[in-house]
């Protein structure tokens, strides 16, 4: 059984109550404004774009099956005093923010450039249940995670506001990274803090900001996502040797911590001063040692290599690489 509303559609006070299964379907655009309680197996369904966060959350009760269904529709306005405190599934959005939030605090958590997958996202306002580090890790939150279901890949952009206390795990941002939990723990996921918070033009701090995935994430690998610190160390440790001969022993050039520094840039000249290698950004330790990454293996020699670590003109690391084979 369907109800369809087909007129805008203002929400003041709203108790869905289902002994089955019982969707509540939104045709209209919508606003909220009021509390919206979902009890056992609801589904609220917005189907139209936009819906309106103006005052008061959308809630499920206990441990319901409840949720809340974005299929096309976006959503604007969410905030601290509106967003959704139930699990919410997207369905067919490339890009899309999820208003989740907890207990008066709107913290969301954005995809792009997605496929057309379905997600589920529920935010927590606690720790996840293991809180075990991995090695590269020195922090996790013990404040928040967000739970994700679903069978999508898209980019990743997690939030966090003053309430997140990320202060008490780190005051430099350039420490702060994205942590996946799959079946083998928490997994660093490589990121950046982008320059504004999740509203797009509040500039990032310690206090209010977003951080991206540099890459897709593949949801149905994870359970929970949360946020991190890195280890302080910082210390570039360069592999002065490259043997691509498919033993699996310094087939790659590998430098170390270089992931802590996604703006890198990266020259490796011969002995003749040209430039046969050269890479700007985030750098995965995948050189096998060819020619601007063509076809073309480099003779066994030894070569000079300059990285400039952010990308403002100071070299930070200089020396000599040999390869071999």
């Amino acid at each position: 059984m369907y109800i369809y509303f087909k007129v805008n559609f203002l929400i003041q006070k709203l108790y869905l109550i289902t002994l089955s299964l019982l969707p509540l379907t939104i045709l209209a655009q919508t606003s909220i404004f009021g509390e919206v309680h979902l009890h056992n197996n609801a589904q609220l369904a917005f189907f139209q774009k936009p819906v309106f966060f103006i005052q008061g959350n959308i809630k499920a009760q206990g441990t319901s099956n409840s949720y809340v269904v974005f299929s096309k529709a976006g959503q604007e306005f969410a905030n601290d005093d509106s967003h959704v405190e139930a699990p919410i599934l997207s369905r067919n959005h490339i890009d899309f923010t999820f208003p989740t939030g907890n207990h008066g605090r709107y913290q969301p958590l954005s995809i792009n450039n997605g496929d057309n997958g379905d997600l589920m996202v529920l935010f927590k306002g606690n720790a996840y249940t293991d809180l075990a580090l991995p090695k590269e890790i020195d922090f996790i939150s013990n404040q928040f995670h967000w739970l994700v279901s679903g069978d999508k890949t898209a980019q990743l952009g997690l939030s966090w506001n003053s309430g997140s206390l990320l202060n008490q795990m780190t005051d430099d941002l350039k420490e702060v990274v994205i942590l996946g939990y799959s079946e083998n723990g928490w997994e660093y996921i490589p990121s950046q803090v982008g320059p504004y918070s999740i509203d797009g033009t509040t500039p990032v701090s310690i206090e209010e900001g977003m951080i991206v995935s540099q890459d897709k994430v593949t949801f149905n690998r994870y359970n929970a996502f949360t946020l991190g610190v890195i280890n302080k160390t910082t210390t570039i440790l360069i592999s002065e040797a490259l043997t691509p001969n498919g033993d699996n022993v310094n087939d790659t050039w590998y430098i170390e911590n270089i992931e802590r520094y996604p703006n890198a840039v990266i020259r490796v000249f011969n002995r003749w001063g040209g430039e046969v290698f050269f890479h700007e950004g985030y750098y995965r330790n995948d050189w096998n040692g060819r020619y601007n990454n063509d076809l073309e293996n480099l003779p066994a020699a030894p070569y000079f290599y300059r990285i400039d670590l952010d990308n403002d003109g100071i070299i930070e690391h200089q020396g000599w690489i040999y390869i071999n084979y």
